[in-house]
């Protein structure tokens, strides 16, 4: 069996070594019983909320529904897939994708669904097929967008056809509108690196140098291919001497600790680096913790996670972090781990409020393999001041919010969030300078199947 944690640190534990579950206590069914027996050892061994686990499990029930009956109640980020071979490709970045992030909105008041692109990976199919960040699509492949079938039209293989649309606002009636402009761009899909670095720019203005980086989720890439370009492009902001950072983080769910900790050792002063100071501390189930306290040392990286110096440091006295409720799970650990040692300004609207990290556990590798992988909330995480429960997300310091109907490009420094952290860097004030926190007509998210993994267990630690 094989696991990592959403978030990322060397950890290789034989799982099965605390307890094993019983055979079904009903006698009704054995279909099952194989599957449930592994979820429910691996859930008593790793889950954060252990003490639910039942001591049996049932060969009555499909795995997805007995998952799913045993969380904890006010667990909302656990997750279960059928599918590891495709979990695990996709969290170190390679998926099978056109090279576009969705949005899927429809109005409060009206029941017709759309799709805005969030933004768009460069070089990537959909960039050359000629998609752009705040293209509207109402179908797929001649289908229109509707409840039912939208996240299996997100699905479909191959080259897809998308129709386009356009949003309109009556500003006397704040009446929105969505009109099919009979156009269509085909695209296709293929297996893609996706690199999380979006762009990457400098903004001169107000005598200040400001770097601008967009950065899309957390993930190091084979061979730590994408930590690298992280580093090479932090490095090719500083060479620009730029005084400021605007790290973007608005669409961030997370993802592996490993990428969040090195973004982090570039960020922090270089005297926090230096002194290995603690960055997070991991809180597990008692059972767990106490393995950790009894056979590692103090200091186990299983326990608390330290800055470590890297190939670069930025130097800056402080940064300013892009944030909206999308905003998840290791992008919250990087604001809330730096901020002990240095300021961090944020710049938009509450982030989602995800504490936790998951182990990623899989089943391939045992005998009968099961090819299931569950991601079970296995910890809570708190910054080097005992800080952790952000149940409401992290608050912005500086409110603004974007149009996602009609948003600016990335980076552009007319886009609301960016503006407004420009704005706070000018010593300029909200009742200068007003920036917009919500906007109208209020739309409806509806989640895709990849940012429901994202927004559940976005944080993992191997």
């Amino acid at each position: 069996m094989k696991r990592l944690l959403l978030f990322c640190f060397g950890l290789f534990v034989s799982l099965g070594f605390f307890t094993q579950c019983s055979d079904d206590p009903t006698g009704v069914g054995s279909e099952y019983l194989e599957v449930n027996s592994w979820i429910r050892n691996q859930m008593s061994n790793y889950y954060y909320w252990n003490f639910v686990i039942p001591r049996m499990a049932p060969g009555n029930l499909p795995p997805e529904q007995f998952f799913e009956e045993i969380l904890y109640t006010t667990d909302e980020f656990s997750y279960m897939t059928d599918d590891a071979e495709t979990l695990l490709n996709e969290l170190s970045g390679s998926q099978y994708s056109s090279g576009f992030s969705p949005a899927i909105l429809s109005f409060s008041d009206q029941d017709q669904l759309f799709m805005v692109v969030k933004y768009v990976y460069p070089d990537s199919p959909a960039q050359l097929a000629g998609l752009e960040r705040g293209d509207i699509i109402l179908s797929v492949n001649g289908q229109t967008l509707n409840s039912a079938n939208y996240q299996e039209l997100l699905q479909i293989n191959g080259t897809v056809t998308y129709g386009l649309g356009s949003y309109s606002l009556d500003e006397e009636t704040q009446q929105a509108n969505i009109t099919d402009l009979d156009s269509v761009i085909s695209v296709r899909k293929e297996i893609l690196q996706l690199d999380p670095v979006i762009t990457t720019k400098v903004i001169e203005t107000g005598g200040k140098r400001i770097g601008y980086l967009f950065y899309a989720q957390f993930i190091d890439g084979t061979a730590n291919l994408f930590i690298n370009g992280l580093n090479e492009r932090l490095a090719e902001l500083k060479a620009q001497q730029i005084d400021e950072l605007v790290i973007d983080l608005r669409y961030n769910p997370g993802g592996r600790i490993t990428a969040a900790s090195q973004f982090a050792n570039a960020l922090v002063p270089l005297e926090t680096v230096q002194n290995k100071d603690i960055f997070v501390e991991f809180e597990y189930n008692s059972l767990l913790e106490n393995f950790y306290q009894s056979t590692d040392e103090v200091d186990s990286e299983n326990l608390f996670l330290r800055f470590q110096e890297g190939p670069v440091s930025m130097g800056l006295e402080r940064i300013y972090v892009l944030t909206t409720n999308q905003t998840a799970s290791a992008s919250e650990l990087l604001i809330h781990g730096l901020k002990p040692y240095m300021e961090v300004i944020t710049v938009g609207s509450n982030t989602l409020g995800k504490y936790y990290g998951s182990f990623v556990i899989t089943g391939t590798f045992q005998s009968p393999p099961v090819y299931y992988a569950i991601l079970p909330v296995t910890l809570k995480y708190l910054n080097a001041n005992q800080e952790s429960d952000f149940i409401d997300g992290l608050e912005a310091q500086v409110g603004a919010s974007e149009n996602i109907l009609s948003p600016k490009p990335l980076g552009d420094p007319t886009d609301p969030l960016l503006e407004a952290a420009i704005s706070d860097m000018m010593g300029e004030t909200v009742s200068a300078k007003p920036f917009p926190t919500t906007f109208s007509p209020a739309v409806r998210w509806y989640p895709t199947l990849s940012n429901q993994l994202q927004s559940k267990a976005w944080f993992i630690q191997d």
